[in-house]
C-alpha cells in the first residue's frame, strides 16, 4: 500500500494505451510508414513467441546465469534494492534496479510501453492497474504460466490485486488492506468491552463516543484516492459490487447508494465524524487518532509502531486493531492496497524475469522484505512462520492478517485512472449534501460513461 497512491499521471498515455486497448506496439493513426509498421509487427511477433516459451519449470535453469534484467520499482530508501542482491547471489542473474518514487512509476511504465522499449523487463504494478496492463497489452498474462497450486499459496488480498478478469498480470508482491483501529479506553468508558462488528453497531457506538471534543470516528474523505478506498470497502460491506457481470463499471447500484447514504448520515445526521475528515488524508486520520481526538478509524496496516510511540502518540497502549465491521451476511469488508510485480511485454529477458518473479513470491524474499521494511507478506503460510513472527516487533501480525481475506479491489478495469476523479468528486457531493447520494452517483455514472465514450473515439 502506498498512502494516497494515484493521481494525475500521464493522462495522454493512459487514454492512448489503455482506453483505446492498443496492441503490443502502440501506433499513431497516421504518419506511420511501411518500414516502421513492419518493424512493429516483427517486434510483436518476437514478443509473443517469447511469451509462449515462458516456463515456470525453468525458473531455476542454470543457463540463465549471466543475464541482466532491469527492474522498475518504488524504492526511495534503497532497502529493496539491497534485497535484490540476494537474488543475484542465488541465481547469477544481475538485477539493475531502476528506483523511483510512486508518482513517477506509472509514467515510466507507459512511456516504455508506447515506445515498445525493451530497456525495462520487470515493473511494480499497483492494484488499480491490472486491467490496464491486460487490455493495453503492457505486461505478460501469467495465468497459464504460474501453476494453479502456486497461485493458491497467496493471500486473497494479494492475489486478487494482481488479477483482472481471471488474468494474472503479476506475481503477488505484498498484502495490504485497510483495517479497523479503536481506542480501547474510550470504548470502555462508553460501556463497551468489544469493538462493533457491524456498521449498524458502529453507528450506535459512535453516538456514545462523541462527546467532550472527541468524535466517534475520523476518515480520509478528502477528494482523493483515500476517499475511494473507504467508499469501495463500504459498498462491498453493504453487499454491492463495483463491477457488473459483464465486467463493466457499476457506480449507482442500490448497494452503492446505501453505502454513500450511510457515510453521509454519519457526518451530517449523527455528526459523529470529525468534520475535518472532508479535508483529511489517511495520515491526518492517524494523527487525530494518536492525539485522542477520534475513537475509531479505518486505516492501513502500517499504523504501528507509531500509535505506541510516546514521542508521537497520546494513546500509547490504548489502541487495538482487528476486522472492519460488516453488514448483514458480510462478516467484514475492506479495500485492497496490495501490489504485484509484472513482466513487460517488450522485455527480451522474459525467462530471467520470470525467475525473478518466482523469487519475489518466495519465502527467500518475503521474509527479509518484512523484516527490513515491515511490508506484509503475500505468502499465506508465512503468517505462522517463526522468522516472520520473530520480526513482528509490534505484535500485531495475527490481528492484521485476517482482514486480508476480506479485501476487495477498487475496480481495476481499464480507464480507472481517468474516471477515479469523476467518482471521487461525486462521492464528495453526496457527503457534503450538494446532492443526494442517488443524484450524486447517477451523475457519476453518466459522466464516466461520457468520458469512456469520448476516449474511445
Amino acid at each position: 500500500m502506498k498512502n494516497l497512491k494515484l493521481k494525475s499521471v500521464v493522462s495522454f498515455l493512459t487514454v492512448t494505451v489503455f482506453l483505446a486497448g492498443c496492441g503490443t506496439v502502440p501506433t499513431k493513426s497516421d504518419g506511420v510508414n511501411a518500414s516502421s509498421t513492419a518493424k512493429a509487427t516483427e517486434s510483436s511477433t518476437v514478443s509473443d513467441k517469447s511469451a509462449s516459451e515462458l516456463s515456470w519449470d525453468k525458473v531455476n535453469d542454470p543457463s540463465l546465469k549471466g543475464q541482466e534484467i532491469t527492474v522498475l520499482v518504488v524504492d526511495t530508501d534503497g532497502k529493496i534494492g539491497t534485497l535484490f542482491k540476494q537474488f543475484t547471489e542465488k541465481t547469477g542473474i544481475k538485477v539493475n534496479e531502476l528506483a523511483v518514487d510512486y508518482n513517477s512509476l506509472y509514467g515510466k511504465i507507459t512511456t516504455a510501453a508506447l515506445s515498445n522499449s525493451s530497456d525495462i523487463d520487470v515493473v511494480e504494478m499497483d492494484t488499480i492497474w491490472a486491467g490496464q496492463f491486460f487490455k493495453g497489452n503492457i505486461a505478460e498474462d501469467l495465468s497459464k504460466i504460474v501453476p494453479a497450486d502456486v497461485q493458491k499459496k497467496y493471500t486473497q488480498s494479494s492475489l486478487s490485486s494482481a488479477m483482472f478478469d481471471n488474468h494474472l498480470m503479476g506475481i503477488p508482491y505484498y498484502s495490504s488492506t485497510k483495517h479497523f483501529y479503536w481506542n480501547k479506553d474510550l470504548l470502555k468508558k462508553a460501556g463497551y468491552e468489544n469493538p462493533p462488528k457491524t456498521w449498524d453497531e458502529f453507528r450506535e457506538v459512535s453516538k456514545k463516543l462523541t462527546a467532550n471534543g472527541v468524535y466517534g470516528s475520523g476518515w480520509a474523505w478528502k477528494q482523493a484516492e483515500g476517499l475511494l478506498c473507504d467508499y469501495v470497502g463500504m459498498v462491498y460491506a453493504f453487499g454491492g459490487n463495483m463491477l457488473g457481470d459483464n465486467g463493466k463499471l457499476v457506480v449507482n447500484s442500490k448497494e452503492s447508494v446505501q453505502a454513500l447514504q450511510y457515510m453521509s448520515d454519519l457526518i451530517n445526521v449523527d455528526k459523529t465524524v470529525d468534520p475535518a475528515s472532508l479535508q483529511w488524508t489517511e495520515e491526518d486520520v492517524k494523527n487525530a487518532f494518536m492525539a485522542g481526538k477520534i475513537a475509531m478509524m479505518s486505516n492501513w496496516e502500517n499504523m504501528y509502531p507509531d500509535l505506541n510511540d510516546p514521542t508521537k502518540s497520546k494513546v500509547v497502549n490504548q489502541s487495538d486493531v482487528g476486522l472492519l465491521p460488516g453488514q448483514g451476511n458480510v462478516v467484514s469488508s475492506s479495500v485492497t492496497g496490495s501490489e504485484g510485480i509484472a513482466i513487460m511485454k517488450s522485455s527480451k529477458k522474459k525467462q530471467a524475469a520470470l525467475a525473478f518473479l518466482s523469487w519475489i513470491g518466495s519465502r527467500d524474499f518475503q521474509v527479509p522484505f518484512y523484516a527490513n521494511t515491515g511490508t506484509y507478506p503475500s505468502l499465506q503460510e508465512l503468517y505462522t512462520d517463526e522468522a516472520i513472527i520473530k520480526a513482528d516487533t509490534t505484535k500485531s501480525l495475527s490481528k492484521i492478517m485476517p482482514e486480508f481475506q476480506y479485501g476487495h479491489n477498487r475496480p481495476n478495469a481499464p480507464g480507472y485512472v481517468e474516471w477515479a476523479d469523476i467518482l471521487s468528486n461525486q462521492v464528495v457531493g453526496g457527503l457534503t449534501k450538494h446532492q443526494t447520494p442517488q443524484q450524486a452517483l447517477d451523475e457519476a455514472a453518466k459522466k464516466i460513461d461520457e468520458a469512456i465514450q469520448k476516449a474511445a473515439k
